[in-house]
């Protein structure tokens, strides 16, 4: 009985595995854009290898000539943050290519660097007024608690002073902290303000994303009224972890901007979409999710499209071939060894390989889009490899064939490496991604796999704290964040054996002593 319910269970698991694999390869429906171009898009040079971090990097002119020629395929304007690092030159090379310029001042804590910048940005606009949109002193200063408004106000009125021709002018927050602070009001030209549905204290689910973007449009609107308003940065990342039920994909990132081009061309509302390219280099400071903003990879490849249908993964079969090559290996090899002739043993071998190399393809995927440096290399591929080894022990474990190793052993180290990710999640989630596909071969497995050891104190003890901070994870994401909820079932599935059996074990030890 107990095999036929494992080869039941291992057979939904594959199927659905592979369902959620196809998905991700179908094309899916997504309503065009009203226009061929974008108004703007927020401009960092940086590629893969790149970091504003870096104080010796100065960008060649010609990967900004590079970039300002792939840009005018999809924009009419790009938003610039700085001028230092070779930025001073994106207003000549943008308008070469038929592009407006809105430049920025990077302004910090540090006066000295502050005057660097404003230096930077007068002499560009004075030699280059006619690429010029505006200009905009300080980006989320107010946010970051680095500057006061009102010295905010008295750096926008040095550069007006150092202007040799009227070009408006404005600073850059998210869209609370204009409210906040009226004040600026009379500082500025327009009002320049950031809404972000993703990252908003409530985050917002896509389909929910452009009502709420132009809400509060509207509400600035009118408080700031008769000033313009430039909605500074809206977008959304196609990669990374959930947050509520606001889900990073590249499907939903299509919607997203699709939906504003839409709203925009209905209302008059000018806009500029965060981002042109990836920033891996700001994984470091947001995670996953940090680097997969933008309309182009890293690598300058298209990733948004404003017409047609979306792929979530344009190679999703190719993978899937992979991970079913791979999933019919134990099966094989047992096969050609000749170690079993159970029907319920090879389907099961059968069955729990084809989920077991489905979710190693997740997990490749996992590894991929979150790993940049060394040691998150390490960490994803070295799991990567200890999967495959508990996915092909736990197999024959279920199958009933011999074994080197105990289901306890595999049990406990995956409870204790879920534990550490766990912990993370509870104490510092905001940038941490929810990998559960990292535990999935071992929760689902093991948990078909009858104990074959002794489950001590200690173990349980692991397991009760898998169970608790997983709790924790899903109390601290809310009920709306479906990966939270797959994270704790996951986790549950995998302390259960480990608890259960220290409750049957007391239980075993108070029942009274038959005659």
């Amino acid at each position: 009985m107990g095999r036929r319910i494992a080869l039941l269970v291992t057979a939904l698991c594959a199927v659905l595995a592979i369902a959620f694999i196809v998905r991700q390869g179908r094309p899916v429906p997504v309503a065009d854009g009203p226009d061929g171009k974008v108004a703007c898009v927020s401009y960092a040079p940086y590629d893969r290898h790149q970091t504003p971090f870096d104080e010796t990097l100065v960008i060649p002119p010609e990967q900004i000539e590079r970039d300002m020629a792939v840009l005018a395929t999809f924009t009419r304007c790009v938003r610039t943050y700085a001028t230092g690092q070779g930025l001073d030159k994106v207003a000549e090379i943008a308008h070469r290519h038929g592009l407006g310029v809105y430049a920025g001042a990077w302004i910090g804590r540090k006066d000295v660097d502050n005057q660097a910048e404003i230096a930077r940005l007068i002499a560009m606009a004075n030699a280059h007024p006619e690429a010029l949109k505006g200009l905009i002193i300080g980006n989320e200063v107010l946010l970051r608690g680095e500057q006061t408004a009102a010295a905010l106000a008295a750096y926008v009125g040095q550069v007006r002073a150092g202007l040799d021709h009227t070009i408006p002018i404005t600073y850059a927050d998210v869209w609370e902290f204009w409210v906040e602070h009226p004040e600026l009001r009379d500082a500025v030209d327009f009002v320049t303000v950031h809404i972000l549905p993703y990252w908003e204290d409530d985050p917002t689910s896509v389909e929910e994303a452009v009502t709420h973007v132009m809400a509060v449009w509207r509400e600035v609107r009118d408080e700031f009224a008769p000033k313009p308003i430039l909605i500074g940065e809206t977008g959304w990342p196609s990669e990374g972890r959930r947050r509520q039920d606001a889900e990073p994909t590249l499907v939903n990132q299509a919607l997203f901007i699709r939906g504003i081009l839409t709203a925009a061309h209905e209302t008059g509302a000018d806009y500029n979409l965060i981002e042109a390219f990836d920033q891996p280099w700001k994984r470091e400071l947001e995670g996953t999710v940090g680097g997969a903003w933008g309309m182009f990879d890293a690598e300058r490849g298209p990733k948004a499209s404003l017409t047609g249908p979306v792929v979530e993964r344009s190679d999703a079969f190719a993978w899937l071939a992979g991970g079913l090559a791979l999933g019919v290996l134990p099966l094989l090899v047992t096969l050609v060894r000749r170690e079993t002739r159970d029907p319920a043993a090879l389907g099961i071998l059968l069955f729990g390989g084809l989920f077991s190399g489905c979710v190693l393809v997740l997990q490749g995927w996992h590894a991929l889009d979150a790993s940049r440096w060394a040691t998150e290399w390490a960490v994803n591929l070295g799991w990567l490899a200890v999967s495959v080894g508990i996915a092909g022990a736990g197999l024959r474990l279920l199958a009933g064939l011999p074994c080197r190793v105990t289901a306890v052993d595999l049990r406990f180290l995956s409870t204790c490496a879920m534990s550490v990710a766990s912990l993370g999640l509870l104490f510092n989630s905001r940038y941490r991604d929810l990998p559960v596909s990292m535990f999935l071969i071992p929760a689902v497995l093991l948990a078909l796999t009858p104990a074959d050891g002794e489950e001590g104190p200690e173990r349980r003890a692991m397991a009760l704290l898998l169970a608790a901070t997983s709790l924790g994870v899903l109390l601290n994401e809310g009920v709306l964040n479906t990966h939270a909820w797959l994270w704790t079932a996951t986790a549950l599935l995998l302390a259960a054996p480990t608890l259960l059996s220290g409750a049957f074990a007391r239980a075993g030890k108070t029942a009274p002593a038959s005659a």
